[in-house]
């Protein structure tokens, strides 16, 4: 029976911990018991007898939590980091009852000889082996589900990548205008579902609810992480994260990370402006970031070609980020001053934790990093994934669609421009975002983002407001000039009221309309996930879209469905290579 592991790292003196796989944590909640143990793996010294008995603990709970992947994943942790001999066969016969579980049956009969091995090595009498030997035997006798075949659906840009902007599609390029500046209009018509941005972020950071579930490199959700090798704040997936992250700045991060976090008035987006800094300084040196902020200040070249190098604008590259709007001219004075005393901090912590900037240097570090958090401020995305594992703290289930993972900085995504009826949506797999069409497209129309404020959703007032406030400017999109309707409106709307402009037979409609609602209702009952019907879903808005006048609740219906649908199904999906 596992018991409460101890923290080496305070000096407490550790308990003894017996782990026992085939007995349930009796009396105890799976998530308190993953929780414990989690800290444990990140409190504990590196490679210690207690660490590798935390992780074997972990991979307990995970098991009953059926979090099979993961599970595994923290079996070959613990049997790498010399678990004890004479209890391997525990973690062996786990190892076997997952793979069983999860249809992988072949793999778990070969994994079954190396589980007699490890029992025949076994402290226990041999009736107790016998025993144990037959229920597994019998376990992988017992009809299951087929054998998996982890089959994927590929995301790839339409028609591949734009030569000069690697992360659109080539039907998509960008433009500029005085009015709204740079954006991104497509060169062909587009179809909902087709794919037109596909984008790795710049930098990013992960939200406070996330530390102890995804990693903090990649933001991939991640039970059986693997803690820094100096702080006990952050978790990853593998080793190769992990020196990701210290290489890109964590190595300056980690020790003021708790400091920094903890900062009155400093939250996530302030965090993302430091990691940027860090990141960039990591990559560049410190003279380099110099001359290259220098450069950039004094650039005057034309408005659209700021941020391309040797003619490409690329996602990896600081004088992308650097060149992103701040929008410093049309703030208040009160609003720079605040974001001008968070750098400060910023360079007094920096400094502290070891970063050696030159004093005759600190107004033009200074002067970079305000321009950076205001950028941040206006171009910053975040991300979420949805809380429908056991695992999750009860306290992040408020509401069981969304659970905050990072937030991010996208050179590419980030020259999209608001519209409160946006024409495509954005959806994160594993720290890589898609840029989705979910409304039809007219050749040279440009592409519209939502900065989180939809008619359907928000008042119209309320949207202004925030979006003069956070974003400096005034919204006149077609759905604030028409006063359109919220969702609330729309939804009681009868169907008899429709305006159809075409001489389409109304029969066409009503069947797809139908089908539309039992779609709905599949998913609303979990008799599905939808995935199976994405291509009628998106045929279906097209339909209304070329038929019936908005705004409509229906379309509205279809829209957040297909949604609902790729946000939902995130893990089925794998992205093309360029």
């Amino acid at each position: 029976m596992e018991c409460k592991l101890t923290n080496p790292k305070n000096n407490k003196k550790a308990r003894k911990i017996r782990e026992d796989a085939n007995v349930k944590f009796q009396n105890r909640d799976y998530i308190s018991a993953f929780c414990e143990y989690n800290k444990s793996v990140m409190t504990a010294k590196i490679d210690s007898k207690d660490y590798v008995l935390a992780v074997a603990n972990r991979s307990a709970a995970l098991y009953y939590l059926e979090e099979y992947e993961d599970c595994i994943h923290d079996i070959h942790q613990a049997l790498a980091k010399k678990y004890p001999t004479e209890l391997a066969y525990k973690l062996y016969e786990r190892e076997v009852k997952c793979l069983k579980l999860i249809g992988k049956t072949s793999q778990a009969k070969l994994k079954f000889n190396e589980f007699l091995l490890h029992l025949s090595r076994a402290l226990l009498p041999k009736e107790k082996k016998k025993d144990i030997e037959l229920q597994i035997k019998r376990l992988l006798n017992e009809t299951n589900k087929k054998e998996t075949n982890n089959k994927f659906n590929l995301i790839k840009l339409l028609g591949g990548p734009n030569k000069n902007i690697p992360a659109l599609s080539k039907f998509v390029k960008m433009k500029y205008s005085e009015s709204m500046g740079r954006c991104l209009v497509v060169s062909s018509d587009i179809n909902p579902g087709d794919v037109l941005a596909i984008e790795k972020p710049y930098a990013g950071v992960l939200r406070q609810e996330s530390y102890e579930h995804n990693c903090h490199n990649c933001f991939k959700r991640c039970l059986s992480g693997i803690p820094c090798l100096k702080c006990t704040q952050v978790i990853y997936c593998n080793e190769i994260c992990r020196e990701k992250s210290y290489v890109n700045g964590h190595k300056y991060e980690c020790s003021m990370f708790s400091t920094f976090i903890n900062w009155p008035s400093m939250g996530h987006m302030e965090h993302l402006s430091l990691y940027i800094f860090l990141k960039s300084v990591c990559n560049l040196g410190l003279e380099k970031y110099i001359a290259t902020v220098c450069a950039l200040n004094a650039e005057t070249t034309d408005p659209m070609m700021r941020g391309f190098n040797n003619g490409k604008y690329l996602s990896d590259q600081f004088c992308s980020v650097y060149t992103l709007e701040g929008n410093e001219t049309k703030r208040t004075v009160s609003d720079l001053f605040l974001r001008h005393c968070y750098a400060a901090v910023m360079v007094s912590i920096m400094t502290i934790a070891g970063l050696q900037i030159p004093n005759h240097q600190l107004g033009t570090i200074g002067e970079s990093l305000v321009h950076i958090i205001c950028a941040v401020s206006s171009n910053a995305h975040g991300i979420t994934q949805p809380p429908n594992r056991k695992t999750w703290s009860l306290d992040l289930v408020n509401d069981n669609r969304f659970m905050p993972v990072a937030s991010l900085l996208m050179p590419v995504l980030s020259l999209l421009n608001h519209h409160c009826d946006p024409n495509v949506v954005r959806h994160n797999y594993h720290g890589t975002i898609v840029l989705t069409a979910i409304q039809p497209i007219s050749k040279d129309s440009q592409l519209f983002d939502n900065y989180g404020l939809l008619y359907a959703t928000h008042p119209k007032e309320k949207r202004h407001q925030i979006l003069k406030n956070q974003y400096c400017f005034r919204c006149e999109c077609f759905p604030c000039e028409n006063n359109w309707p919220m969702y609330n409106v729309l939804s009681n709307q009868p169907k008899s009221e429709y305006k159809i402009f075409t001489d389409i037979s109304s029969d066409i409609l009503e069947k797809s309309s139908a089908k539309l609602y039992e779609i709905i209702n599949k998913i609303q009952k979990k008799e599905c996930d939808g995935l199976e019907y994405i291509q009628f879903l998106y045929t279906h808005l097209k339909l209304l879209h070329d038929n019936i006048k908005r705004p409509i609740g229906e379309y509205c219906d279809c829209q957040e469905t297909i949604k609902e649908v790729l946000y939902s199904t995130a893990n089925k999906f794998i992205i093309e290579d360029y």
